[in-house]
């Protein structure tokens, strides 16, 4: 395969040499644990050497922040402190629920859209802005050859690329439905991070470009007009974890046959997980209301609602035609008696929305499903739903992902131009016991502090607010102690000859780190909260 990105040798690299990062997903405990992983490779000073730069969902909420940081000149310490305060003050979902029906007047045809309103809470001031990618792809204080930010289109199912590459012929979009850097540089990063990070069941697709936010001088029409006709429907984009929640097939593919590839760091928050999904208990009792008891009972309310009405209208009339009515009487008859008719009505809307509801099945299972749904009890009836979506929703955040990381990981190391050239900066990495390892470098085993953090890392929800502070914490920092362990790790197993003695390449590094990690390990280095109180 012929690259679409070629390194360039104009810049030196420190002693790993130039090196290629992926974001995976996971909400908040991604951008947190993320962000920690990134502050350790500046500390130790490996966070210039980074070329490339691929991002999922939580994992872009974090590229996308650092991207912007450099395209304003500003030093990592500096965005480190306002994007950590950032994930700490803002619960990206409430705040988007508090949004979802604002700005809209009673003849608007924009429904509401909880994944818009996230889009619009990214675009605040103190985030995103309105920054558009046009700024990413015209950027030159960027140390990036490849910057890769991931969703997954539904149409075909394949990962749909929002990119600056070196290469001016680098694809943005995918093979189907081509973005033209001419539309692109018009899309505003808050859009970006929304599509990037709209998981299935939290959010509905984002419709690009329909759904899009376009400055006044590059309306829709515009866009429209410059892309191709595929999109007039609108392209539903979803969260590239979907697809690759790590983000890796797009590094390979974009320094894929170059000369002297990359290392390819891919920081991963996905969790192991004993058991993916449990069933539910059952209730105690199934009760003895069934559905065709509900439906027997919807009749007689019906028809009780509906006589009740006409009595009252009727004494009603009678009233003001014998000229007794008082302003008593509209408590006593008119407003009675239109409730009852609400209810009535309300009854029959009802009816009629099941009856198309079974209409379709009828039509899909080419049966009446009524007959047999019409012996439940409601109480089955409600544990047959929760089964059946909860079931779903550990198919698609757990089952498919966990079988789609698995694909993608073989493919990692299978991959000959990224032999020695690869380091999995798993969340859980501190857990794992490797006697054979530990054995020959006592030093190197996490003590039983750093394996309690990396567990506690790992029980945080995918969620996109912190419930308290203590949780950023406990990410951050499991994100900086994971990574000094992984790239000694890295060093060991794959560097052999290179560090051992003074005055080889990685000699100066293993210090360093081996100096970190004893800080670590003894439980001497600052936590997170001290240390960004001291800067």
């Amino acid at each position: 395969m012929s690259s679409e990105s070629t390194l360039s040798t104009s810049k030196p690299h420190g002693p790993l040499g130039p090196i290629a990062v992926s974001l995976s997903g996971g909400g908040y405990r991604a951008a947190a644990f993320h962000l920690g992983t990134l502050r350790f490779l500046d500390t130790v000073g490996l966070l210039p050497d980074v070329v490339g730069l691929s991002t999922v969902s939580g994992g872009t909420l974090t590229g996308l922040a650092w991207v912007v940081s450099q395209i304003d000149g500003k030093p990592f310490t500096e965005f480190y402190d306002g994007y950590s305060a950032y994930l700490k003050r803002t619960n990206v979902i409430g705040e988007a629920l508090g949004e979802l029906t604002s700005n809209r007047d009673h003849i608007s045809h924009n429904w509401a859209s909880l994944i818009r309103s996230a889009a619009d809470v990214y675009a605040r001031p103190d985030f995103l802005g309105d920054r558009n990618l046009g700024e990413v792809l015209g950027a030159s204080g960027l140390q990036f050859q490849e910057a890769i930010f991931n969703s997954t289109e539904f149409h075909t199912g394949l990962d749909f690329r929002f990119r600056r590459s070196n290469n001016p012929a680098a694809l943005l979009g995918n093979n189907n439905y081509r973005l033209p850097r001419s539309v692109a540089q018009h899309v505003r990063l808050a859009d970006i991070a929304a599509a990037s990070s709209c998981f299935p069941g939290g959010f509905e697709p984002l419709v690009f470009p329909q759904q899009f936010h376009w400055p006044q001088d590059f309306p829709l029409s515009a866009a429209l007009g410059e892309l191709a006709p595929g999109f007039n429907g609108g392209l539903p984009l979803m969260d590239g974890g979907i697809y690759d929640n790590q983000g890796v097939d797009s590094l390979m593919l974009a320094f894929e046959g170059t000369p002297n590839p990359p290392t390819l760091l891919i920081s991963d928050v996905s969790v192991q997980q004993d058991e993916i999904y449990n069933i539910p208990e059952n209730p105690t009792k199934r009760g003895w209301v069934t559905l065709n008891g509900v439906s027997w009972m919807g009749w007689g309310l019906f028809f009780l609602t509906l006589a009740s009405a006409a009595i009252l209208a009727w004494h009603g009339f009678k009233a003001a035609r014998a000229g007794t009515w008082s302003p008593e009487d509209y408590f006593l008859y008119l407003v009675p008696g239109a409730m009852t008719a609400s209810v009535a009505a309300a009854l029959v809307w009802a009816h009629r929305r099941l009856h198309d509801v079974n209409a379709m099945l009828r039509k899909t299972l080419d049966m009446d499903a009524w007959p047999s749904f019409m012996k439940l009890t409601v109480a089955e009836l409600a544990q047959m739903l929760v089964l059946r979506v909860g079931s779903v929703l550990a198919l698609t955040s757990s089952v498919f992902m966990k079988r789609v990381r698995g694909l993608v990981f073989d493919r990692v190391y299978k991959a000959q131009d990224f032999k020695d050239r690869r380091m999995s900066n798993l969340i859980y990495a501190l857990t794992v016991n490797r006697p054979r390892l530990f054995t020959e470098y006592p030093w190197l085993q996490p003590g039983p502090h750093l394996v309690a953090l990396s567990q506690q890392a790992c029980q945080m929800p995918t969620t996109l607010w912190f419930s308290d502070a203590n949780q950023f914490t406990t990410l951050e920092s499991a994100g900086e102690a994971t990574i000094c362990y992984v790239l000694l790790r890295h060093i060991i197993e794959h560097r052999k000859g290179q560090y051992e003695s003074e005055g080889q390449p990685l000699y100066g590094l293993f210090q360093r780190l081996r100096k970190e990690w004893a800080g670590f390990n003894q439980g001497v280095r600052a936590p997170e909260a001290q240390r960004s109180v001291a800067a």
